[in-house]
């Protein structure tokens, strides 16, 4: 429950974040995208280097030329994502974004349920039928709250 409310928290606040820096600081989306990739980097490194695991990782990659291609494969595909996404939040704003992310989320679960062939039980769907209508409603109010002030 903690890590889902701290994802929820993130969520929330990274697009209105960057809706902020856009505004303030009129950046546009490579440099945005420099900055939060420089960071996970550097963060992704020292902690790799802090627990004694850099080398250890580094070697994994080289012994295993499938791996580091999929690592390669992978990047590639996030970055190209997050250049939709900054795009998105700086020509639509937070909130379309926010739209969008839901209801991805909400088919990602359903076609899960269906390839997968996992059940749900009631409690499970009366907890998903809770969050994203919570989700929307709050999505709604921050649209029309906005639209207002247009």
């Amino acid at each position: 429950l903690f890590i889902l409310c701290v994802y929820f928290f993130c969520d929330s606040f990274t697009s209105q974040w960057q809706d902020r820096v856009y505004r303030s600081y009129h950046v546009d989306q490579y440099a945005m995208m420099f900055g939060v990739n420089f960071f996970s980097l550097t963060f992704t490194a020292a902690n790799l280097i802090w627990t004694g695991e850099m080398f250890q990782a580094l070697a994994f990659l080289h012994a295993n030329p499938a791996a580091l291609f999929n690592v390669i494969t992978l990047s590639f595909t996030s970055a190209t994502g997050q250049l939709f996404i900054f795009y998105t939040i700086k020509q639509f704003g937070p909130i379309v974004f926010t739209i969008m992310m839901t209801t991805r989320q909400m088919i990602s679960l359903t076609v899960s349920c269906i390839i997968f062939k996992h059940a749900l039980g009631p409690s499970a769907i009366l907890g998903t039928a809770v969050v994203f209508s919570v989700l929307f409603y709050r999505t709604k109010r921050k649209y029309d709250a906005f639209s207002g002030r247009n």
